[in-house]
């Protein structure tokens, strides 16, 4: 479970762990065809969308689901910040991502929710903030 920024709710993730019980992070295999989660800017390939689904937001749950996966997330993004230790980034707290999986997060990501999508977070207790609102970045 993780503490959703901000709202004091907490919600289940999807951790990757190797054998030693370590969190896996989260990163783009290749540089081709990347996209950015529209609810918390974690950057990765279409396929990987696709095969491993939404770590932070599992009730947006992508995996095998090629037009949910275009939905929630963008292919137009600005900036990138590797976060591996997420408690102990000062990046991660600057922009609110230390209850994220550790990986790649877009500082800007153009797009909006759909409206269905919002109601979905909203039914779990999630606050949606567009990342591509100036006002929205790093507070």
């Amino acid at each position: 479970p993780y503490q959703v920024p901000h709202t004091g709710v907490t919600v289940l993730r999807r951790a990757v762990m190797d054998d030693n019980g370590s969190q896996i992070a989260v990163v783009p295999h290749g540089d081709r065809k990347l996209r950015a989660c529209l609810v918390t800017g974690l950057v990765k390939t279409e396929e990987q969308w696709i095969r491993d689904g939404n770590e932070n937001v599992t009730c947006l749950d992508t995996t095998n689901d090629r037009e949910m996966m275009f939905e929630c997330t963008s292919p137009n993004f600005e900036g990138l910040v590797a976060m591996m230790t997420p408690n102990e980034s000062w990046v991660a707290r600057w922009q609110g991502i230390t209850s994220f999986v550790p990986g790649c997060y877009a500082l800007r990501v153009k797009g909006r929710l759909p409206n269905q999508h919002i109601v979905t977070l909203d039914d779990n207790g999630i606050p949606y903030r567009a990342l591509d609102d100036e006002q929205s970045m790093g507070s």
